[in-house]
């Protein structure tokens, strides 16, 4: 039996992203026959103690000035009870560095996966763990001493390696995709509750309205677009601000807000939601304007319920899709060029629609059956 332990901060089901991919990849790890996965995270306000988790879970408490003590400690206690064997750490600077210590402490080999924000940098938004010049020490350091890297995408591996690190001790393993589960949610048509038509040409954007989603790159094209009727875009997230800058840029005819799905997260209410599927497939094609994304889980959720994507030139889901059928990179990253994209897609509406099934079987190889699979042989060669 192969033991592994997991070290994060935030974990599922707080927040989404990292937190996902580690409770979804040790959740699969653990219906193996040869591992067994941990977790160690911090300590989670809002989620009831009792939650399940189907894999040990170490959830550290928190007493102010004591914290970084018994965070610590809690992660000791769980590699010396679950007699681990190989830690993973989540996040350079986070579990990806809290990893490397117990390494040393306990003598064991370990793993570090990145997940774009720690080694990813945007300058005009003062994005990125790289500008703090504590946390890129702790990441450089982490870089030279993992035994394995772990990248989710090409992307994210180039990020690295621009960091000084060798390119033959990264692996690219992509985030998983709960295909299974999105495929056996029930259709339902909710293009009459968001007020749409059936002609509409609907974009689809998920997301929280942060500068580094750069919204205002997509109501600036949907501006220029303001002579196409039919074309509306669903917002899905907090609706905070969005409404204002919906307002600055005369569009509030073209978008539909919905605010958060689900509008109230209900902890025995696990994703994929079902209303957050359905506005994927309400949808003709899902847009997403980050300045950079290093495997976006919304767009990769699109794909499975067919739908095909934009996305800008710095995104890690780059690495799988077909160009001009289950999506399209912006060639320029302005106003107009998405804009011009835009109508290019809607006077082709017709033809996006034959495509989506292969569409659909394109993320098979997704699965958190084959990601966890992948994961599994980068465990074996290292012990």
């Amino acid at each position: 039996m192969l033991n592994i332990g997991f070290i994060t901060n935030n974990h599922y089901p707080r927040m989404g992203g990292m937190e996902y991919c580690t409770h979804y990849l040790a959740k699969h790890l653990n219906a193996m026959d040869s591992i067994e996965a941990s977790v160690a995270c911090s300590t989670l306000r809002d989620i009831p103690q009792d939650f399940h988790y189907p894999y040990f879970c170490y959830r550290a408490k928190s007493f102010s000035f004591l914290t970084p003590w018994l965070f610590q400690k809690n992660r000791e206690r769980m590699v010396k009870n679950q007699n681990v064997m190989l830690l993973h750490g989540q996040m350079l600077h986070g579990g990806g560095y809290e990893a490397m210590k117990l390494s040393k402490k306990f003598d064991l080999p370990f793993v570090a996966q990145s997940h774009g924000a720690d080694v990813q940098k945007v300058p005009e938004i003062n994005y990125g763990a790289l500008n703090d010049n504590t946390q890129k020490n702790k990441i450089k350091e982490v870089l030279k001493s993992a035994h394995k890297l772990i990248a989710v995408s090409s992307i994210n591996k180039q990020n690295m390696i621009d960091l000084g690190a060798e390119p033959d001790r990264i692996q690219v393993v992509h985030n998983g995709v709960d295909v299974k589960q999105i495929n056996a949610i029930p259709f339902n048509d909710l293009r009459p509750q968001f007020g749409l038509k059936p002609d509409d040409f609907v974009l689809i954007t998920v997301g929280r309205n942060k500068p580094v989603k750069r919204m205002e790159l997509l109501f600036e094209a949907l501006q220029k677009l303001k002579d196409y009727k039919s074309i509306k875009c669903l917002c899905v997230g907090p609706k905070h601000n969005l409404e204002s800058l919906a307002n600055r840029y005369n569009i509030t005819d073209k978008i539909v807000l919905t605010g958060s799905i689900p509008e109230k997260y209900n902890f025995s209410n696990q994703p994929p939601y079902t209303d957050l599927i359905n506005a994927y497939r309400a949808s003709n094609v899902f847009v997403s304007c980050s300045y950079v994304e290093a495997f976006s889980g919304a767009s990769t959720d699109a794909l499975a319920c067919g739908i095909p994507i934009i996305i800008g030139q710095k995104h890690g889901v780059i690495d799988v899709i077909e160009e001009g059928k289950t999506g399209w990179v912006m060639p320029y990253e302005t106003p107009s060029a998405l804009a011009d994209l835009i109508e290019n897609l809607y006077k082709q509406r017709d033809l996006i629609k034959t495509n989506h099934n292969t569409i659909k079987n394109s993320i098979k190889p997704l699965s958190w059956d084959t990601i966890s699979n992948q994961m599994a042989e980068v465990y074996k060669r290292i012990i």
